[in-house]
């Protein structure tokens, strides 16, 4: 079984306006909710063995703080500038190429193509199924046995968690 984990960045600062998108960073709540979704990672036991993120600043501080508290090795992270550029048949592409030898991967990138790829692989056509806040998480599952095989249609959503419901049930995350 694979399981591909779809991860919005947490939320960025628009502090100073003058910078291009690509580089604007984490607000103080995004890094705060990126390490504290890591953790959940890790103590729920859906630690990513593969992570393919957004070069972009926000996507990147996300990723390197959510998975340096979820204990994931930076050689276990690639970036893809498509996830930033590209659109859904990118993100498509991105899981397909993961490697074999891992059964789960965690995307980090963008809305609205995050929500549009969970529903396209969950068989909702184009239209959103859900709702990603920043640094949400969802968890799709495919009994597919590559990961080529993954394409529209062929997942279904198992679960999803975001920061605020994590401090509202008071996780020491």
């Amino acid at each position: 079984m694979k399981q591909i984990l779809l991860m919005r960045h947490a939320k960025s600062s628009w502090e100073h306006p003058d910078l291009k998108d690509f580089d604007r960073p984490l607000a103080d709540r995004g890094l705060h909710d990126a390490p504290m979704m890591g953790e959940f990672m890790r103590n729920s036991k859906h630690k990513p063995g593969w992570v393919i993120s957004s070069p972009a600043q926000r996507a990147k501080e996300t990723t390197m703080l959510s998975m340096e508290a979820a204990k994931v090795n930076e050689e276990q992270i690639s970036w893809n500038e498509d996830l930033y550029f590209g659109t859904v048949k990118d993100y498509a592409a991105a899981i397909q190429s993961t490697p074999e030898e891992y059964d789960r991967v965690l995307l980090v990138g963008h809305n609205p193509l995050m929500e549009h790829t969970a529903g396209i692989l969950a068989g909702s056509g184009q239209k959103a199924s859900l709702r990603m806040p920043t640094a949400a998480l969802v968890c799709l599952e495919s009994f597919a046995e590559t990961w080529q095989s993954i394409s529209p249609d062929t997942c279904q959503i198992k679960w999803m968690m975001i920061p605020k419901i994590l401090k509202k049930i008071g996780a020491s995350y």
